[in-house]
């Protein structure tokens, strides 16, 4: 795919949770990320079952599309990529929103395939940070999809996107607030089903460690920066190192808390109060599974990744 920067290119991620906005613009040789923001959307809630995007999740994602264009205008930017993952990749109406957006915005979506979409978050998180020789794992957790990518410096090794976004499992499991040891066990009895591929591709190359991208691990990173007194947090960080026991410490709070403790906590946004327990869970149980202890955030991912291609062939 040839994508063209020119005067500068916005790039619209429409992910099931929130729809991710990026602007570069060129200066010589060099681009520059001179504006991002989001907007939760909540494109897959309520329609998991159904595979349908509801009315009201439509009328969400409409006016949150707009809502980007208009920021798009004032940045003066001509050439606008947006991206759709999980949430309208299996919506039976997604096709129907894709032409709504184009009807109302003139904005082209391109829906993509998990596999495509775990290239661009590799190529994103190589922009973040340095991988290294040996294997590393990258999660990236999505509200419908969650990416594994095994990934040295040189090349993807293995990718699969897997239908186990943490909204996606929050309407079939239905977990109680605060999570129950019983919901816990039922989410890891559902992973150990569903992930089977993914134990093989671990044992076949040796991974040396976990890189999960932005997302609930940008959430977490935050929270434990804020409650350690950061003052600027990971404003202008593109990666961060965890401790194995500050991950801990913090998912023993998350999955005793309930959703007014969690929304009185520093660095956690409004729109993860409800999914990070089981975000946290999913994290947890990959670092257990896997008996890692080297942990990284990329707060880089897709949008990114998609910068790698802009003017090239």
């Amino acid at each position: 795919m040839a994508l063209v920067l020119m005067n500068g290119a916005a790039i619209i991620d429409l992910g099931t949770n929130t729809f991710n906005l990026l602007i570069v613009k060129q200066y010589g040789e060099e681009y520059r990320i001179v504006f991002k923001t989001k907007i939760p959307a909540k494109l897959g809630a309520g329609g998991f079952a159904e595979k349908i995007i509801t009315p009201e999740a439509f009328e969400r994602g409409i006016a949150a599309i707009r809502a980007h264009q208009m920021t798009i205008r004032e940045h003066r930017v001509e050439n606008i990529y947006a991206f759709a993952t999980s949430a309208m990749r299996d919506a039976q109406n997604g096709a129907e929103f894709v032409q709504e957006a184009e009807n109302q915005t003139g904005i082209e979506i391109n829906i993509i395939s998990g596999d495509r979409e775990a290239d661009l978050i590799y190529k994103g998180v190589s922009r973040a940070l340095e991988i290294g020789d040996e294997p590393e794992l990258i999660m990236d957790i999505g509200g419908g999809s969650t990416e594994f990518v095994i990934a040295n410096n040189k090349q993807v090794l293995w990718k699969h996107s897997f239908d186990l976004g943490v909204s996606r499992i929050f309407e079939y499991l239905k977990p109680a607030d605060p999570l129950t040891e019983s919901d816990i066990k039922r989410f890891e009895v559902y992973l150990n089903e569903k992930m089977s591929i993914l134990f093989e591709a671990v044992d076949k190359y040796a991974i040396s460690g976990l890189i999960g991208s932005s997302g609930s691990f940008e959430s977490l990173a935050e929270m434990i920066l804020e409650n350690a007194g950061s003052e600027n947090g990971l404003r202008g960080k593109t990666e961060y190192s965890f401790s194995l026991k500050e991950l801990k410490e913090l998912h023993g709070k998350l999955i005793k808390s309930n959703a007014n403790e969690r929304a009185q906590m520093k660095g956690l946004v409004a729109y993860r109060i409800e999914t990070i327990p089981l975000a946290s869970t999913f994290i947890n149980y990959t670092i257990k599974k896997f008996s890692l202890s080297k942990i990284r955030l990329s707060t880089y991912s897709l949008r990114e990744g998609v910068i790698s291609e802009l003017g090239t062939d």
